[in-house]
């Protein structure tokens, strides 16, 4: 989750187009994620009988899969950047009061698999924001040459593995393995899926808690092979933020315009094919290339779909249709735990029961009336506090002093 504040921070002092941002990437979230707990739903290795669910979870693959979770690890880099540069205004220290922040983070990520859900993406930006710590003296272009670097990395590998998996099935001695190695893969997942599905609609609360602690344990070790993009995105945030482009849009329109025509049409081309290749190719190569939305096509889309919301909030009638979308930016961290109440009420045993009942267009509906609600709270509720409920307890503990909320 990306950092919110650092110190008290007047409504003037805010980048409004960061908290935009966040409030945008917070409902990518909330959809992409929300259609998970339904048949056929991304990561759309199982089909739905409804064929408006099948589209749906193509749209989603295409246009939110790994886009809004990696614009939060941008915004991340981008927040640490913001509170790095006001320490060093104040000549205050930053290093134990950000690893304060960061263990306070962790703890909530814990919490957040233990009660609530656990596609948590807390804990890992905890581990992850440690190691951006060590980043923070660096200079502009060390800091791109590491982004580069950690981007690279993983695309080549995932192309590297699937070249391998494809050259294995061609070989005779081989491909009877691969065909089998095929069908017991999607006879597992299609068999979790149901067993998870059954557990979520009808467990008792200790067996839900159970569920969701094995099986963070059990993705963990795929979560952690998000860390070289998740670190990258943190860097270039960070690096954004050190040269003030937000405040100075005019200054880098150029760039900003190149990124969003040419990242936009590279991201999308890509991306569309990676979903065709999904869709006919062996389910084995067919899961490793979708890995390619995560490592190649969801940071060249998060920062184009970005820049093209940060150029559009320069105009003042894109501005007031967007500015909705502030004030859940600015409780980003509260709102995200709600959204996990909100897939406890309606998929778990103890609320509806719903989990793999509705389909993935029924989720979508709920989630925008959901995601409408909590514009609304968010409204009202910073109309009388400063910080959201969660983002007040997180600068206490960062500051090791209790802040007024008000």
């Amino acid at each position: 989750m990306n950092d919110l504040y650092t110190g008290p921070i007047t409504i003037n002092e805010r980048i409004s187009s960061l908290d935009i941002l966040r409030g945008i990437a917070l409902f990518g979230i909330l959809t992409i994620n929300i259609a998970s707990f339904t048949p056929g739903g991304p990561p759309g290795f199982t089909h739905s009988p409804n064929s408006v669910d099948n589209w749906i979870t193509t749209f989603l693959l295409l246009f939110v899969e790994s886009k809004f979770f990696t614009l939060f690890s941008f915004l991340f880099g981008l927040g640490f950047s913001v509170q790095l540069i006001r320490a060093k205004q104040r000549g205050d220290g930053f290093a134990l009061r950000f690893s304060r922040r960061l263990g306070a983070l962790f703890i909530f990520g814990l919490l957040h698999i233990v009660l609530l859900w656990d596609g948590d993406i807390l804990v890992v930006y905890a581990i992850v924001g440690f190691i951006l710590l060590l980043f923070r003296n660096c200079k502009e272009k060390t800091l791109l040459k590491w982004t580069g670097m950690l981007l690279l990395i993983p695309n080549v590998i995932v192309i590297i593995g699937f070249s391998s998996i494809e050259i294995l099935r061609s070989m005779s001695q081989y491909a009877n393995q691969f065909q089998q190695f095929d069908i017991s893969f999607v006879n597992a997942f299609k068999n979790g899926q149901q067993d998870t599905y059954q557990i979520l609609s009808s467990g008792s609360f200790a067996e839900l808690i159970s569920s969701r602690v094995t099986g963070y344990i059990e993705v963990f070790p795929l979560l952690l092979s998000r860390v070289p993009t998740i670190l990258a995105m943190f860097l270039l945030g960070f690096y954004v933020g050190k040269k003030d482009i937000l405040r100075n849009i005019s200054r880098y329109q150029s760039l900003l315009k190149r990124l969003s025509r040419w990242g936009i049409g590279i991201g999308l081309t890509i991306n569309i094919i990676i979903i065709i290749l999904t869709k006919v190719l062996p389910p084995i190569p067919g899961v490793v290339i979708l890995l390619l939305n995560q490592t190649l096509t969801g940071p060249i889309l998060s920062l184009s779909f970005a820049s093209v919301i940060v150029l559009g909030l320069q105009n003042n009638k894109v501005k007031y249709l967007l500015s909705p979308f502030s004030n859940i930016g600015r409780m980003a961290l509260t709102n995200y735990i709600l959204q996990s109440v909100l897939y406890s009420f309606i998929f778990y045993s103890y609320g509806l029961g719903l989990s793999g009942k509705i389909g993935t267009w029924q989720a979508l509906i709920v989630a925008i009336i959901f995601f409408m609600l909590q514009i609304c709270l968010s409204n009202i509720w910073l109309k009388y506090f400063r910080f959201g409920p969660l983002e007040w307890i997180w600068k206490s503990i960062s500051y090791w002093k209790v802040h007024s909320i008000k």
